[in-house]
């Protein structure tokens, strides 16, 4: 019996908020697990913050907390996120941390803990959202602090996101994820976000993520339902025979995506905060992903210049000579 046997399996404990209890959307979540035991808590950040924690063990049996967010929803996105052209570009954190477990998620480096945290109080987020709108048209990335579709069978900040891009056109919202997309919605400032990696890179470095075929098959899903879709080949990581690795990779895609049909594609080597980099490691201490001797560029850890442009060079010369060029974006 190894460590792993004696831990419970995700979500064995639920810590709810006595402020949460009666929310439509933790009564949602709580009926998903009726064998789960339910603490009640004052504050998710008893929890969530609390010194001492071992991510990495807490990542093979992660607790779910459900907690009203009494603070700001929105906020400026990071400098070293893509915004796509758009003047104003935000995040917004309806929930924070993955139920996966990839080695190089900047999540790992943010926050001293695996536990999932999801906010239940939807209609101050849509008021702060419309409320934001009146200063003219925004771009929203609905999942910076988590990945909301794989969050999407347990709750419904997924349905929340896509009626709001449905009812408000100077609204574009951004879903990113590596999960499996069930009925995209067709909606033009609505655009579903796939991450895109190698097999080799899913299989040593993306814990608990659908494979690559799966993501395959749900993107030509979404795009048969005539939803947008944004291809991101973000972060490419470096391996030894990266060249092999990433022109297979896009072999695979050219090959199985009409990519003619995409909206566009972003690409993008691995890149983190300085801080976060140093509480990364700790996380995931065996992981070739993050031990790289980075450089150090204003505050963030990025590969040497001359490695990253060879990098997204591999996957840039393949796609523009697709015809795809003047739909790249370059990170």
């Amino acid at each position: 019996m190894c460590a792993a046997d004696l831990l419970p399996s995700n979500f064995s404990h639920i810590y709810v908020e006595e402020d949460a209890l009666g929310y439509p959307m933790a009564d949602e979540v709580l009926k998903h697990f009726p064998g789960s035991i339910i603490v009640r808590i004052k504050h998710y950040k008893d929890v969530f913050n609390r010194p001492g924690q071992d991510s990495a063990v807490q990542s093979r049996s992660k607790n779910l907390i459900l907690a009203v967010n009494r603070g700001r929803k929105i906020f400026d996105a990071s400098p070293v996120c893509q915004d796509f052209g758009y003047g104003k570009f935000y995040y917004v954190q309806s929930a924070m941390n993955c139920v996966f477990n990839c080695d190089y998620c900047f999540l790992k480096g943010m926050y001293g803990t695996s536990n999932i945290v999801i906010f239940v109080n939807t209609d101050e987020y849509i008021k702060e959202c419309e409320d934001k709108l009146k200063e003219g048209p925004m771009y929203l990335c609905a999942s910076y602090d988590t990945d909301i579709t794989a969050l999407s069978s347990i709750c419904s900040w997924q349905r929340v996101w896509e009626e709001l891009a449905l009812h408000n056109r100077d609204l574009t919202i951004e879903l990113r994820t590596k999960s499996v997309v069930n009925n995209a919605v067709p909606c033009n400032n609505l655009i579903y976000a796939f991450t895109l990696s190698p097999g080799l890179i899913i299989k040593e470095y993306e814990k608990n993520t659908p494979s690559l075929e799966k993501r395959i098959e749900s993107v030509n899903k979404a795009i048969d339902s005539g939803a947008k879709v944004r291809l991101c080949f973000d972060p490419i990581i470096y391996i030894r025979d990266y060249e092999v690795c990433y022109n297979d990779f896009a072999d695979t895609i050219i090959r199985n995506i009409d990519i003619q049909k995409v909206k566009d594609i972003s690409i993008g080597t691995f890149r983190i905060s300085s801080d976060y980099l140093l509480n990364l490691r700790k996380g995931s201490p065996d992981s070739p992903a993050v031990l790289f001797p980075f450089d150090r560029e204003n505050g963030f850890c990025v590969y040497p210049k001359d490695l990253k442009d060879r990098m997204i060079g591999v996957l840039k010369d393949r796609f523009e000579g697709a015809g795809f060029g003047s739909k790249l974006y370059i990170f």
